[in-house]
Formats: structure tokens, C-alpha cells, sequence
């Protein structure tokens, strides 16, 4: 069968195709992908259940990888490599391991360190822990970034959540900071989700 010839506008116009006006794919029909339920879904492990044995470097890099496979689809690179271990150790971001292992407090500082380097530099992050030290101790900043961080993504993630009150019992400059680093994590994977959907990695591949 022929294609239907559509009329331009003008007659210098190009005539329009069927590619032209086909129908638009809406941001909602993103929000009720299989991707978009399961960054939904997601529920970042409390400190408490990090592991509290010492794991090797690779085994480090395993576990984070698993923890925070749901959002992969979001991130642009890897969560994790040697390299990127080795130095955010000689950024003074986690303390050097003893005897090659890492203990949960430096597990649980690089899961955090993954989610914030997606929307900010090593040196801002440097700045946000020098911060955090002064205000919290590690397990309740990193469970505090777990709670914000979800409900970060189910804000952008959904199209009935709204957005939440922080869950901080007071309001300090260190969890405006981290709610705004969350936040924008969350647009930013909502973003990357959302382009990955339209086809936009297939079409710059080609």
C-alpha cells in the first residue's frame, strides 16, 4: 500500500513525513517500565546491614555492585573499579584498608561515594564528608543519605509522589547538602533512564 502523501504548510516547505508526526512516547510511559518499578523499588542497606566482617578489594567492589545494581540502567559507567578505590583512598575519602580488607565503615562510605560522584566532583564530596564529621556520626549520616535517596527516587520515579519532608530530626547544613545531592542524583538517573528509553544510546551508537 502507498504511503498517504501529507501537504506542507507552505509551498517551500519540505513535506512532512510519517516520522514527523508519529506519536509522541510521554514521560509516563517511561514511569510504567519495568526500569522505572524497580528504581522504585529500591531500598538502599541500612549500616547495620553492611556486612561486618572485612572484605578484599574485589569482594568491596562486588558487594556494592549488587547493592546498587537497580539503579545501573540510570548511571553512566561503572559504580566501582580498583582504580577508582585506590584513589578515593588517596583522596583521604575512605581510610586505607589494614592488611588489604575494608571494614563496614569504608563500605559503607564508598556505596555513598558511588551515588554522590554521579552528580558532584571528588573535591565536593571531600567537602561533604569534612562536613558530616562534624555533625554526625557515620552510621546515622549513611542511613540518613538511605532514607533520603529513596525517597529522592520515588519522587522522580512516580507520577503520584510528592515531594517529602526531610527526615532529618533537625535540620542542619549537612542534611540540606545531602538532600540536595540525593535530588539531584535522582533527576539525573531519571534523565539518563528516560533518554536509554527513547532509543537515544542506539541512536548515538550508530
Amino acid at each position: 500500500m502507498s504511503r498517504s502523501r501529507v501537504i506542507p504548510m507552505s509551498d517551500h516547505s519540505a513535506e512532512i513525513t510519517s516520522e514527523d508526526i508519529k506519536p509522541t512516547i510521554l514521560p509516563d510511559d517511561f514511569l510504567d517500565t519495568a526500569l522505572a518499578r524497580e528504581v522504585r523499588a529500591f531500598r538502599m542497606p541500612r549500616f547495620n546491614q553492611i556486612p561486618d566482617v572485612e572484605l578484599y578489594r574485589e569482594q568491596v567492589i562486588s558487594f556494592v555492585d549488587s547493592v546498587l545494581a537497580p539503579l545501573a540502567p540510570c548511571v553512566e559507567g561503572p559504580w566501582l573499579t580498583p582504580s577508582m578505590v585506590n584513589n578515593y583512598v588517596k583522596a583521604h575519602l575512605i581510610s586505607a584498608p589494614q592488611k588489604k580488607l575494608y571494614g563496614r565503615e569504608q563500605i559503607a562510605r564508598l556505596v555513598v561515594i558511588c551515588i554522590f560522584k554521579q552528580a558532584l566532583s571528588i573535591s565536593a564530596i571531600s567537602e561533604l564528608f569534612a562536613i558530616q564529621k562534624m555533625t554526625y556520626i557515620t552510621d546515622v549520616a549513611y542511613d540518613y543519605v538511605a532514607t533520603e535517596l529513596e525517597h529522592a527516587l520515588a519522587q522522580f520515579f512516580t507520577t503520584e509522589a510528592k515531594a517529602s519532608r526531610d527526615s532529618a530530626s533537625r535540620v542542619t547544613r549537612e542534611s540540606l547538602l545531602v538532600r540536595s545531592a540525593v535530588l539531584a542524583f535522582a533527576a539525573k538517573a531519571h534523565l539518563v533512564g528516560y533518554l536509554s528509553f527513547l532509543g537515544y544510546q542506539e541512536t548515538a551508537q550508530r
